[in-house]
Formats: structure tokens, sequence, C-alpha cells
């Protein structure tokens, strides 16, 4: 990607359906930690993608019954990030420091990907991945009901993507399956995960 002329700032990359691979996420197994506004969308939208989806919530989580309920297997978050080669992390940022160093760390084993919709804690060190793992973000740019609406209508919305590590060579591959449906994506580098 080259800067603007006149400026050190490089534009953003425009990515749509034909640029995806979508086999490349059917043949991972994902995790989606939380199910929450964003997590049911992506868990669920995943899934009738043909992707292997399970959900990570703590077993007194109130969201477990409505998960069970939409059809997805429901794991605690270590167990769903021992079993998954991708693992998202859609749970609130305040809370993914810990849930990340209790469940997922321990569980994360090179060539793995992580995931974010939200760059905070990478981008200002609260969480620090093993330089093994693929770390990137795809962050749809509306609420998780109008992601999975409009997926279900057979279209998509926006959204971000960025990658701070590329450990396998496939991050952007990977990543950019993971919502699919005729979304664009601006890979903004440094935007969200550089520091």
């Amino acid at each position: 990607m080259r800067p603007m002329k006149g400026t050190t700032k490089a534009m953003a990359n425009l990515y749509y359906d034909k640029d995806a691979d979508l086999s490349l996420i059917q043949q991972k197994k994902v995790a989606i930690i939380g199910y929450g506004s964003q997590g049911h969308a992506h868990a669920l939208n995943l899934r009738d993608s043909g992707v292997s989806v399970v959900i990570g919530l703590p077993p007194g989580s109130a969201s477990r019954a409505k998960a069970q309920n939409d059809g997805v297997t429901v794991k605690t978050p270590a167990e769903a990030a021992a079993w998954a080669d991708v693992i998202m992390i859609l749970a609130p940022d305040t809370r993914q420091p810990k849930l990340y160093k209790e469940a997922i760390e321990p569980n994360l084993t090179p060539g793995k990907t992580l995931m974010f919709a939200h760059g905070f804690n990478i981008r200002f060190g609260a969480i620090k991945p093993p330089k093994t793992v693929d770390v990137s973000m795809i962050a749809p740019k509306a609420p998780g009901h109008r992601v999975r609406e409009v997926f279900v209508e057979g279209a998509g919305t926006p959204a971000l993507l960025a990658v701070e590590q590329d450990a396998t060579g496939q991050a952007i591959g990977v990543c950019l399956p993971s919502e699919v449906n005729d979304l664009t994506w601006p890979r903004l580098p440094g935007a969200a995960l550089d520091p």
C-alpha cells in the first residue's frame, strides 16, 4: 500500500466478497467468546456460512440459554479456546484482559488466530499475544442485530479490518471471510491495532 502524495499515511484497501476465499475459514474451527450484540451475529453468520462454530461463555452466563436456543454449541471460554483454530473475543473490553489471561492465553498454540472487533486491548497492551499466533480485527460498522439482519437478507455491512501479527502468512485470508456477503473492508494499518 502506498501513502497518499504529500503524506506518510497510506490509503485504505477495499475488499469485497470476490476477494475472500470462504473455504479458508470453513476449514477452521471458530470460537466466539461472548454472545452479546456482536457475538451472536458473528456466530450465526459464520455458522450459516458453513463454518464450525462454538460459543465460549462462563457457566453462569445468562447468554448460555440464548446461544443454545439459537442452535450453537456452548462451552466454557477455556474449552472453546482449546478446541478452536480461530478465537474471536467479543466480550466487553473491560473483561477481556482477565478472560484472556485465564482462559485463552493457556490455549493459544502456534498457528492459531486471535481476533477482535475492537483493538483497544491490543493497542494499549492489556493483551499481549505470543508472536506465534495471528492477531487481527474485523469490526463491523453496524450493531450486531443489524449485521445479522442484513446477512439474512443476503447482503452485508461495511467493516474495518486490521492485522497486528501475521505469524502464519494467512491472517488477511482468514480474516476476510469472517464477515461474509458483500462487505467492504478498508484495511487500516496502524489505525486500530498498531501502537
